[in-house]
């Protein structure tokens, strides 16, 4: 097949070769010491356009043949990096969890210390209820310590007060928070000494406590703290609930304010507890004997 000037692309090849070879002849026949002779100079001027073509399109052809292996080798290198990132990344999970078990468990063995008069056991938390209305935790104990744990029996955590034991089946157990409209606590304000019973609110969006009875003369500040009293005989005294938040008068007229209470312990974010199976007998610190174990 021809092309549109007349001429097929095989002559225009074979006549461009003629052409070179006549070039290098003549120059073979025109040399005349270390200088070309007229007859030379005349094919390198004619040739020098075409091989200054040729030695930049050679240049060019190097450049992005090197640009093609700097970006494969860049593309490579990235790919490097973003796994490396992805592993530094999953190890910092991991490192993190680590770092937040430990000061789970730290926190868990400090309350021990401190409450040397109680005798714990440690339970794991295995899920929440979710009730708007009702604010119910589920815990599993250890099979060993399931025989000695009964109903009614209080749990708590290194903040304080979580609740106390409501159905046991098993190893299983159904724990009815203090935040839980069914619970009502006796308490008492740590500085003023004033007494009130922490009601549960049950409210959806927060974990809460109403402070009742308190009486009117009484001046609850906020943020003081809100301590078992041990008189309604299921949580040991002193065991911290909460702290005042909101006083004011309550909605109904008489004798007594009302009062909200925020517990210690963040309800929704506990993995481990402590289940309060009665005093040991010794003073908190541990160092004295002050009564009989039971």
């Amino acid at each position: 097949m021809r092309n549109a000037r007349g001429a097929s692309p095989r002559k225009a090849i074979l006549t461009g070769l003629g052409l070179v070879s006549l070039s290098l002849v003549l120059l073979f026949f025109d040399r005349n010491g270390v200088h070309p002779g007229p007859l030379g100079q005349g094919v390198i001027a004619v040739a020098a356009p075409i091989h200054a073509g040729l030695t930049g399109a050679g240049r060019s052809v190097h450049g992005l043949w090197g640009d093609y292996l700097a970006l494969r080798g860049v593309r490579e290198e990235n790919a490097e990096l973003r796994d490396r990132v992805r592993s530094l990344q999953e190890q910092a999970a991991r490192t993190a969890d680590l770092l937040a078990e430990n000061e789970r468990l730290r926190g868990l063995l400090e309350l021990a210390d401190r409450r040397k008069d109680l005798r714990l056991r440690a339970a794991r938390v295995a899920g929440r209820s979710n009730s708007p209305y009702f604010r119910v935790m589920r815990i599993e104990l250890d099979v060993g310590d399931a025989t000695h744990i009964e109903e009614g029996m209080p749990i708590i955590a290194p903040g304080g007060v979580v609740g106390q034991i409501r159905t046991l089946v098993g190893a299983r157990a159904e724990v009815l928070l203090v935040t839980d409209p069914r619970s009502a606590i006796d308490v008492v304000l740590e500085k003023s000494r004033a007494r009130g019973v922490a009601v549960g609110t049950g409210e959806e969006d927060r974990y809460e406590a109403r402070l009742e009875y308190l009486e009117r003369a009484v001046e609850a500040v906020d943020g003081e703290r809100v301590l078992t009293t041990g008189d309604d005989g299921r949580y040991p005294a002193g065991l911290v609930l909460g702290s005042v938040i909101a006083a004011g008068p309550g909605e109904e007229t008489g004798p007594f304010q009302s009062a909200r209470v925020r517990p210690m312990v963040d309800l929704g974010a506990l993995e481990e507890v402590f289940v309060v199976l009665g005093p040991t007998g010794l003073s908190p610190d541990g160092t004295r004997f002050e009564g009989r174990d039971r």
